[in-house]
């Protein structure tokens, strides 16, 4: 069934090369946009600004290369696609744009579907034109490009989405900026092996639809890492921060990765839906809270796993200002959130994880566990004057208060308690000086987000 599914997905593709758009022959040959100019029927021409408008639809056949030289100017028209089913070389030294024709038009963007590609993209700024990339041999790699404004018309899946299975791909350095969707996603029956790392994503899906900013399903063979990356969201009541997911009941055998990422201003951060095993470590977190009813949402971090066989280990990271700290809505998933008894023990944990101002209708709420299974929860600091057993059952919700849920074991409890980020917001404080969102004092800041005199800052 799956793999009939993935032949009516490419078969819808391959209708959008039509029989009166050009083809390349597929003989090896590399074709610049100022190349195609010169070819008829390809509805590319130079423009006397020095740009190419590409007004109709053009397919580069598997063998062929299509290249974005430096400093290229492509404009596309509305509707307009460009499929790739050979290779894609979009490396200039510089920069090249590749944006819309004019006010109004949603190209179709970029589909680059060859099972064989490789398509290597660097240096380039896609304004209002998305890239869709799939291939069962083929392979990604996005370095220190922007993803800006894009329409949605090419996929509802991300400015940058996976069609179909594959693996090795890299996103790093990149900036996802004010997308209409999510900034990166792929398709629920298609999961991918990625790396995602030194990214910007901010203010994505400005529709404000039901999406995290990174959305992927992660499923088969395939790891997902998700590293050092900055997830700003612009206050959206529907878009969350970053969502990792298996909704089919896919086997999974790889691991997700999901470390180091400041995620703020969502309306969640991270959440995991159905049979994942993924490493939540090392992220800060902070005021990931524009849902409008707590019921719906609001988490720091949500783990959801109907079926029970979640492996779920949580280390490091700091959650302040959600709705709730972390919660497990239902079934039985296993939860490491610190298991220190034992330091020699496989499944040991520090824990090292700390709850700052996580509530909702005036009651603090760190962990709530709607679920049945046991979670172990020690070596954490907790929202509470002091690391006692009596103040900690006040912000966990557990069997103590409804024996038909699973217990918490909390105790013993880390003894520090918030000065490493006290420290960070004093020194945000200094007058013209800029920090990183770690609080790491940068003289000379280049793009990224920053925090100078209190705010935050996005210098691009």
């Amino acid at each position: 069934m799956k793999k009939f599914y993935a032949f009516l997905a490419l078969a819808a593709v391959a209708t959008g090369a039509m029989a009166d758009d050009f083809v390349s022959d597929g003989t090896g040959n590399v074709y610049t946009f100022n190349a195609l100019s010169q070819i008829e029927g390809t509805g590319v021409t130079l423009q006397e600004d020095g740009s190419y408008l590409v007004s109709a639809n053009f397919t580069i056949a598997e063998g062929d290369v299509l290249q974005l030289d430096n400093n290229a100017i492509i404009k596309m028209a509305n509707g307009v696609q460009i499929t790739i089913d050979g290779d894609a070389n979009f490396t200039p030294a510089d920069t090249a744009v590749v944006t819309r024709d004019a006010e109004g038009s949603n190209p179709k963007g970029f589909w680059m579907l060859g099972e064989n590609g490789n398509t290597n993209l660097k240096n380039v700024t896609f304004e209002y034109v998305g890239v869709v990339f799939g291939g069962a041999n083929s392979r990604l790699y996005a370095d220190n490009c922007t993803f800006t404004l894009h329409n949605g018309k090419s996929s509802s899946s991300g400015a940058l989405s996976f069609n179909s299975s594959c693996d090795n791909n890299i996103v790093e350095n990149c900036y996802f900026i004010e997308n209409t969707v999510n900034a990166i996603g792929n398709g629920a029956n298609s999961p991918v092996g990625v790396t995602i790392s030194n990214c910007l994503f901010w203010h994505n899906t400005t529709s404000n639809r039901n999406k995290p900013q990174i959305n992927l399903t992660c499923a088969g063979p395939y790891d997902v890492r998700i590293i050092d990356n900055e997830v700003i969201g612009g206050q959206f009541t529907m878009s969350g921060g970053i969502g990792v997911s298996n909704m089919m009941g896919l086997g999974h055998t790889g691991k997700v990765y999901i470390e180091d990422n400041y995620i703020t201003d969502n309306r969640y951060g991270i959440t995991t839906i159905g049979s994942i095993d993924a490493i939540i470590r090392n992220n800060v977190m902070i005021d990931n809270c524009y849902e409008t009813n707590p019921n719906n949402g609001g988490s720091c971090v949500s783990i959801y796993d109907s079926s029970s066989s979640s492996n779920i280990y949580m280390e490091g990271n700091w959650m302040e200002g959600g709705l709730w700290g972390i919660t497990v809505p239902t079934g039985a998933p296993n939860i490491n959130l610190g298991k220190v008894e034992d330091p020699e023990a496989e499944d040991y944990n520090p824990g090292n994880n700390t709850f700052v101002n996580n509530g909702n209708g005036g009651v603090l709420y760190d962990l709530f566990n709607n679920g049945t299974a046991t979670i172990w929860a020690q070596g954490n600091t907790w929202n509470v004057p002091e690391q006692t057993e009596e103040n900690i059952e006040e912000v966990i919700y557990h069997q103590v208060d409804d024996p038909s849920k699973g217990l918490v074991i909390f105790m013993p409890a880390h003894e520090e308690g918030p000065s490493a980020v006290e420290e960070i917001n004093a020194a945000q404080q200094q007058d013209n000086r800029y920090y990183n969102l770690m609080g790491i004092p940068t003289e000379a800041p280049t793009s990224g987000i920053y925090i100078h005199n209190g705010k935050k800052i996005l210098v691009k």
